[in-house]
């Protein structure tokens, strides 16, 4: 018996709640049984474009594009470079809305110290939705630099 009084003592002050009761003729609700909105999908996606060429004499600068699409003006993409053999040549991020959505970044290269061969543009799109709600894709593409051609070839 005192479980009992001390447990109406505590629905009494309002310290342990009681299921609410179902009123005759209106409707009851289970927050467990309602259905749940379906989540909206995010619409994002980003390309790198970067053309094959020749590695040229000294240090030279070299181009690709880039595009952003995203419902979202808070975004970042940050974009990595790796040549033939793995080795990380480059980076950049770029940050909404202070970047443009699509545009064609440079990079430097110095023939002396980078081998001709595929090179391979990583990218990860993430965009920003409130604090805590982050969309992220991979994007990527390769590209050849070739090496230039000697004299002797000519």
């Amino acid at each position: 018996m005192p479980h009992l009084l001390a447990a109406a003592a505590l629905v009494a002050t309002g310290l342990l709640p009681l299921p609410p009761l179902p009123i005759p003729g209106l409707p009851t609700t289970d927050p467990t049984t309602e259905p749940t909105p379906p989540a909206q999908e995010v619409v994002l996606s980003g390309a790198l474009d970067a053309p094959d060429g020749r590695l040229k004499r000294g240090c030279k600068d070299y181009r690709y594009a880039y595009s952003v699409t995203t419902e979202t003006e808070d975004w970042t993409f940050d974009i990595t470079m790796q040549d033939s053999a793995g080795k990380g040549v480059n980076s950049q991020s770029l940050i909404g809305p202070n970047d443009a959505t699509s545009g064609v970044l440079q990079f430097r290269l110095c023939q002396r110290a980078t081998r001709p061969g595929t090179f391979t543009l990583a990218g990860e799109l993430t965009a920003y939705e409130g604090y805590s709600d982050e969309t992220s894709v991979a994007v990527s593409d390769a590209f050849t630099l070739r090496r230039t051609k000697s004299r002797k070839d000519r």
